[in-house]
């Protein structure tokens, strides 16, 4: 067998990722959410002018050391983000310091109103599609709207592999718009009783080419730089080297780090729905892990904290999250 011994990222070196989760409420109840999610416990962060400083002191000290000056800013979540009244607010807040990109993972509920209104500082959107609470006619309406307003949009269908056939029909029925959004199709692997082992070969199958709709040629080229379908390279002990897509690691069963030595500190970072600070993984990466970032005092805790940018030794069996299994990172 032909052994997986390195990942490289292929995101430029002064590029942030940063995953943003603003709430633990939902408006769907999807049974197969990541674990820790949709708790209901701390709602939203309301001190919003607190939330944009603590947020630019963050992103100024990674400018400072380790020379990241453009940051990806995906607000996603256990939660349904949309549901965040300062939402808006924080979008425009955002980006008057520092060069910064915002995405909505969202679950595409809000009426069309609400994009309207909301969407004007939100570069880019992915629209989550869940079978069982989804209404389609507007979630398709919703990423027609975007699409038209210019908007880089793609669809997320969750396939669950209790409910194949539905999932197959909602696949279908994105295609019927007359606008050609991408469409991808995108394993549940995240919770008890989901997981790979949950399809079917045949189902299993249908993931190698997970994107199921592309956009013109044309689209594509000019938007080459955000088509980000290769998100790594993959190196392997015979000297083979090859960038993959996105769910290529899970779906191949190669997500499987620990022991590896992984750069989540300085490439990908989440800040969850309490405030804390963590390698997207949700690994500790600061010296004081009770940083806070919705926190009045978190400048005065974060001056005296040492900011580790090192790599960190993976601690985790299984790496179930897409985005994660791109990060760099090595076998020792």
């Amino acid at each position: 067998m032909n052994e997986l011994t390195r990942v490289i990222s292929t995101t430029s070196n002064n590029v942030l990722d940063i995953r943003f989760w603003p709430t633990d409420i939902c408006n769907f109840n999807c049974e197969y959410c990541f674990p820790g999610s949709v708790l209901n416990i701390n709602k939203f962060p309301k001190n919003i002018d607190t939330v944009v400083k603590n947020f630019r002191i963050l992103l100024d000290e990674y400018q400072k050391t380790h020379g990241k000056n453009f940051f990806r800013i995906n607000i996603a979540g256990g939660g349904e983000p949309s549901l965040w009244p300062y939402l808006a607010q924080f979008c425009k807040e955002i980006k008057k310091h520092h060069h910064v990109q915002l995405k909505l993972t969202t679950n595409g509920s809000r009426k069309t109103k609400w994009f309207e209104e909301n969407s004007v500082d939100i570069d880019k959107f992915t629209m989550s599609c869940h079978y069982k609470e989804v209404d389609i006619d507007l979630f398709v309406k919703n990423c027609d709207f975007l699409w038209q307003k210019g908007k880089h949009v793609g669809a997320l269908m969750l396939m669950d592999a209790s409910a194949w056939n539905t999932c197959l029909e909602y696949i279908e029925k994105m295609k019927s718009s007359v606008y050609n959004w991408p469409i991808q199709a995108k394993e549940v692997v995240d919770s008890p009783g989901h997981d790979w082992n949950s399809y079917t070969e045949e189902q299993k199958d249908f993931f190698h080419n997970s994107l199921k709709r592309i956009p013109e040629s044309e689209w594509i080229l000019r938007n080459l730089n955000e088509f980000d379908y290769y998100q790594s390279v993959a190196m392997f002990e015979n000297d083979e080297i090859k960038p993959v897509a996105p769910n290529y690691y899970i779906s191949n069963n190669l997500n499987h780090f620990k022991g590896w030595e992984c750069s989540v500190a300085i490439e990908n970072l989440v800040i969850t729905h309490d405030g804390k600070i963590t390698g997207s993984c949700q690994e500790e990466i600061f010296a004081d892990a009770n940083l806070n970032l919705f926190a009045e005092d978190f400048e005065e805790k974060f001056n005296r904290s040492k900011l580790d940018l090192k790599p960190i030794i993976c601690p985790r069996n299984c790496c179930s999250c897409q985005p994660d299994t791109h990060v760099s990172k090595q076998k020792i």
